[in-house]
């Protein structure tokens, strides 16, 4: 008879803390048995006092008089092995609800790493991804047939439904690969010690799939970027993510309801709570952190999540955030509350992508050049002589230059009056593009700085999109979006350009300029100072 297996692996560091979290769950200890190299301690769910049932008050009219008020019981265990000779190889089998509760206290990734190693690709079945581009965040498909190195630029692959590459060692089952691997066997739990030791045998094999997915970073690199991520909070950077489904392990688990939120702190000296209602935002975390000076650290923070019909939870808000933090040349992105780093082969499909962009190396920006035009402009405006109009800066100097060069119309501030989405909300204005001419509209952006690339390149999506969709009035053929970027530096490609943000950044513009049946092109100059 096969048994169904939940597997995750410990981190030994760890240890002791998750014991503590049993205990504080209500898993007592049960009974230790030592074999095959492996003690094995059980803990169960011994006194379960159950959650009440959230339609009993609504329905109450309904039932008999003398009927007590029903719970719902939901036991649960765990059962914890550690090696006898090497302490260090610790694995946590989950029953029930327990796989809420590990988290914190395993080796994330765990089943994808094992899954690169052992896993037959042509199998997929299932596949859950998270995305860096484009306007999906997460996705889960389904595949009759997949085909290998379909795989999205921009798509990090956390969950896997597949069968073993070598079906005499793991069988011929499908086998479940996330922060955990699930897999049916015919085994009893005293002889999963050769489960064990084939998973850490796998371990030491060559990858056999080319999976793009996110890394761990180390913990000590983890602090440092704990304290970046507290200053960008502070400015009121990032973004808040309440995901509509969550994995834990291998379970999915979809989100139906709508919360109430209080934000708190603990530092050593006092608890500082406050209520945000129904909305979860940058700007409300921001502003929480900044009322107490006595926060100095995001670990420091929670937020409490509270609904009449589920009840009341908490998390850590590093498991809400949604931003990527750059820290000595890379960027690194948050994840369940741990910090990743994209592997080579999510940035070999980026990669991929980027380059099948037309691109054209273009003329120069000479700052000399800009500065006599600006020089004699000023003296007109300063002397009342005639002048098109006032504005001095460089991308209006670049902008006219080439219209006047090449025949291009000039669009730079010519403003688009947008009614905002949200009801009672002001209207706003929109730029369409910088420059236009035979069916191709550019987007002019002279920077060094990654913010103000990124908003130039959403405003260029935005102003894609309001023209497809017709929200606003543009009467002008539109067969090809570009970009046009002046950079200091010697760039040919837009991958030479080192900034994962800015990269993921255009992909997105990309995805959505093909998407309308546009064809992207981009333009690279370079600002000779």
């Amino acid at each position: 008879m096969a048994n169904t297996y939940n597997i995750y692996k410990v981190k030994p560091h760890k240890l002791e803390q998750l014991k503590e979290k049993l205990r504080t769950v209500g898993l007592a200890e049960q009974k230790t048995h030592v074999a095959n190299a492996y003690s094995k301690t059980f803990y169960y769910s011994e006194v379960n006092p159950g959650n009440d049932v959230w339609w009993w008050d609504t329905y109450r009219t309904f039932f008999k008089d003398d009927l007590p008020a029903p719970k719902n019981i939901f036991n649960f265990g765990m059962l914890l092995c550690q090696h006898t000779a090497q302490p260090e190889t610790i694995y946590a089998v989950s029953l029930g609800k327990s796989h809420f509760y590990l988290s914190k206290f395993i080796q994330l990734d765990f089943g994808i790493d094992l899954a690169i190693r052992m896993a037959d690709e042509n199998s997929i079945l299932l596949k859950k991804s998270r995305y860096f581009t484009g306007t999906k965040r997460q996705d889960v498909s389904s595949y009759q047939q997949f085909q290998i190195d379909s795989y999205e630029p921009g798509e990090s692959v956390d969950h896997l439904k597949l069968k073993a590459a070598d079906k005499d060692i793991w069988g011929k089952r499908n086998i479940i690969f996330a922060d955990s691997i699930q897999m049916d066997m015919d085994k009893a739990p005293l002889e999963l010690s050769e489960i064990f030791e084939q998973i850490e045998r796998s371990y030491q094999g060559d990858k056999i799939i080319h999976l793009p997915k996110l890394e761990a970073v180390t913990e000590e690199l983890s602090g440092e970027l704990d304290s970046v991520a507290f200053e960008s909070l502070k400015r009121g950077e990032g973004g808040v993510a309440i995901q509509e489904f969550q994995v834990h392990g291998v379970a999915i688990c979809f989100s139906f309801h709508d919360y109430d939120y209080r934000i708190s702190a603990r530092t050593e000296g006092d608890t500082f709570r406050k209520s945000l209602g129904n909305t979860l935002d940058i700007a409300s975390v921001s502003g929480f952190i900044q009322d107490h000076a006595e926060i100095t650290n995001i670990n420091e923070i929670s937020v409490q999540f509270k609904n009449e019909e589920s009840g009341a939870f908490t998390k850590p808000l590093k498991e809400l955030l949604d931003f990527p933090v750059s820290f000595d040349g890379a960027d690194y992105f948050l994840k369940g509350g741990e910090w990743f780093v994209f592997n080579q082969t999510f940035m070999d499909y980026l990669k991929r992508s980027l380059e099948s962009i037309d691109v054209v190396v273009e003329e120069d920006l000479i700052e000399a050049d800009f500065q006599r035009w600006k020089a004699e402009k000023e003296r007109k405006i300063a002397a009342n002589e005639p002048v098109d109009d006032k504005l001095t800066y460089r991308e209006a100097y670049f902008n006219q230059k080439i219209c006047a060069d090449r025949g291009f119309v000039l669009l730079d501030r010519q403003l688009t009056l947008i009614q905002s989405l949200k009801k009672k909300k002001n209207q706003y204005r929109v730029e369409v593009a910088d420059i236009y001419k035979s069916g191709e509209i550019i987007s002019v952006k002279i920077s060094e700085t990654n913010s103000e690339l990124i908003y130039n390149i959403e405003q260029s999506k935005d102003s894609i999109e309001l023209i497809k969709r017709k929200t606003i009035k543009f009467d002008k053929s539109v067969k090809t979006a570009s970009l046009w970027f002046v950079f200091e530096g010697d760039i040919e490609k837009i991958t030479d350009y080192n900034s994962i943000q800015f990269l993921l950044a255009v992909e997105s513009w990309h995805k959505l300029v093909k998407g309308f049946g546009l064809k992207p092109k981009i333009y690279i100059s370079k600002h000779v100072v």
